[in-house]
């Protein structure tokens, strides 16, 4: 038997087939026609559905590329316009220069041609100043129009050609810097680079880690840095003998730094609970500005009102024998020490007969969680 549920009469009119073997087949094959209208119907609709999702999505995103392309449009013309504004400055800065010009140059009556970018290869030193194209028509010059510069040959010819080889990368052979064997003539290269605010660029330095994982360290600068976990970086020489004798730390947001100097890097192990830094250690001195103390071989002097807010300026002189905070002393060797002043140790007294030269061991170094920045630099003539 059929269930009532399903029993139903064809329709009024309806083109079914009768078939005397089953009666209801009739009704049975209408039924499935109709539900095959019924589905194609429904396919229709989420064909027609599936099509306007379609036409939606790349309608959107023609209007999105439209809106980037408008955008893109907008900062090149942007970018035309400070161009422009560049040019024009940089015309009533330096002329009509460019760094591929070749200067002619008369050093103390021997010629010299050198490119103009060689020259300026320092910018903010004296001699990239002169040759930047803005004050030329006011240099001197000899009977040819070369410009007279009154240094000796010797002496100069090496200062070009440093920056020369700079020029030609450094990576693979590393460039020493200049040496004078005969002290005279050493101390008036010396003078002459100071003269042409030179001394940064012939003798480098730059911060390298001692201590700490080198992920933890965002170098910005070769003398600003980024520290994210508790680290001790150096200040070290690039190929060349002169000693720092001074330097000076701009502070930034620290949690904890100390400013100091390490004597003979090769006896020393910071790695005991990783939470030591320099004068925490033997051989070692600083200014600790988060615990307010003078550290020196561990042992540790209180000093008063030290802090580390950013925009602190520290500055340790003489190897440090004196120590300067916003530009009071802090620190001294002096044997006459003034009021809240701290006596420091003198490096003399770290070394040994068989060390020969202290200085040449002695490294400025700072441990910190922050970040800071090297603002000077003074070597020392040895």
């Amino acid at each position: 038997l059929i269930p009532d549920s399903t029993f139903r009469l064809p329709p009024e009119g309806s083109h079914s087939t009768y078939n005397s073997q089953n009666p209801w087949c009739g009704h049975l094959d209408w039924s499935l026609k109709m539900s095959e209208v019924e589905s194609n119907n429904s396919n229709k609709k989420r064909k027609t559905t599936g099509n306007d999702t379609i036409n939606e999505a790349l309608s959107s995103l023609s209007t999105l590329l439209k809106n980037k392309e408008e955008d893109l449009l907008k900062r090149e013309s942007k970018l035309e316009e400070e161009r422009k504004i560049f040019d024009s400055e940089r015309f009533d800065t330096h002329g009509a220069t460019k760094p591929s010009d070749v200067i002619h140059l008369n050093i103390g009556g021997e010629p010299m041609s050198v490119l103009r970018r060689t020259l300026t290869s320092f910018p903010g030193s004296m001699l990239a100043s002169r040759f930047s194209g803005r004050w030329e028509d006011n240099q001197e010059k000899d009977e040819n129009g070369h410009y007279f510069i009154d240094q000796s040959y010797d002496l100069f010819e090496p200062m070009i050609n440093y920056l020369r080889n700079r020029s030609n990368g450094i990576e693979l052979y590393p460039l020493n810097s200049p040496y004078f064997s005969d002290d005279e003539k050493r101390s008036d290269f010396y003078r002459m680079v100071e003269y042409y605010g030179m001394t940064d660029g012939i003798y480098p330095t730059s911060l390298i880690i001692h201590h700490g994982p080198e992920d933890n360290v965002e170098m910005e600068s070769r003398w600003k840095v980024n520290v994210k976990e508790w680290t001790t970086l150096l200040l070290a020489r690039n190929n060349h003998s002169r000693y720092i004798k001074t330097f000076s730390v701009l502070i930034g947001p620290v949690e904890r730094i100390q400013i100091g100097w390490l004597y003979n890097t090769t006896s020393l192990d910071f790695s005991t609970g990783n939470k030591l830094g320099v004068g925490d250690v033997e051989y070692t001195s600083s200014i600790d500005l988060t615990r307010s103390c003078y550290l020196c071989d561990g042992a540790n002097t209180p000093i008063e009102g030290l802090q580390h807010q950013a925009g602190t300026v520290v500055r340790s002189e003489d190897y440090g024998r004196q120590i300067f905070v916003n530009d009071e002393l802090m620190v001294s060797s002096s044997n006459d020490l003034e009021s809240g002043v701290v006596q420091a140790l003198d490096p003399e007294k770290w070394s040994t007969s068989s060390d020969g030269n202290v200085y040449q061991y002695l490294h400025p170094t700072i441990s910190v969680k922050g970040q800071f920045e090297i603002i000077d630099v003074e070597f020392t003539d040895l």
